[in-house]
Order: C-alpha cells, then sequence, then structure tokens
C-alpha cells in the first residue's frame, strides 16, 4: 500500500493547496493550477472521471471547449491520484467507496523546429 503524501504535482513535484471551489467561463469544478501550467480538478466520488475529465481539458485550454475536444492525446499529459481531502494527501487507499480521485492535466510543449 503506498503511503500518503502531501498534495504536489506529478509533473513538477511542486506542493499544491488543496482544491477549491472554481467557476471559469461556462466551467465550475473544484480543482486548481500548478506553477508549471498544469491544472488538476477533483472527482469527490472517484466515479466522475469522465467529466472531470472533460472540465480540466476545457480549464487547461482556458475555457474555450472546443479547442478541448480537438485535442489528440498526444497533446497533453495526464495523471490521476487518490487524494484524501481531509488530510490534503495523495497515494493512500482508503475504504473503496470514500476514494476521491484527482485528475492532472498538462499541455505538451509543442516540438520547436530547429532552422
Amino acid at each position: 500500500m503506498a503511503r500518503a503524501r502531501a498534495l504536489q504535482c506529478p509533473f513538477c513535484e511542486n506542493y499544491l493547496r488543496a482544491p477549491i471551489d472554481i467557476n471559469f467561463k461556462d466551467l465550475s469544478f473544484t480543482g486548481g493550477i500548478c506553477t508549471c501550467r498544469a491544472v488538476y480538478v477533483l472527482d469527490e466520488s472517484g466515479r466522475a472521471m469522465g467529466e472531470i475529465f472533460l472540465d480540466a481539458l476545457a480549464f487547461v485550454c482556458k475555457g474555450d471547449i472546443d479547442r478541448s475536444l480537438q485535442l489528440d492525446p498526444d497533446e497533453y499529459e495526464t495523471v490521476e491520484l487518490d487524494y484524501d481531502s481531509h488530510a490534503n494527501t495523495i497515494g493512500r487507499r482508503g475504504s473503496p467507496a470514500k476514494i476521491s480521485k484527482l485528475l492532472f492535466v498538462r499541455l505538451k510543449e509543442p516540438d520547436k523546429k530547429k532552422t
């Protein structure tokens, strides 16, 4: 069993604040933003990953839902983590009925062509 640890970005290991309620353009969810430009979205039930995946993609695209739906999977990175909202920790699996999930999404940098 993985040991619980403080909430950190899986891309840059920056420590993060607990998710907060976010209302941005037509989006409304619980999550946050890392300094590395990754966004994270909370699924408290652990059973709505499709919905929060769409929210995260739209949020990482600055609210542009059309753009988010046109992204190819090779244009972004995702990481899903178990989350304890009471302790703001990741990694330890509690009762399956109480597992919350955090989904992290970050756009990949476009390849820079050498000239």
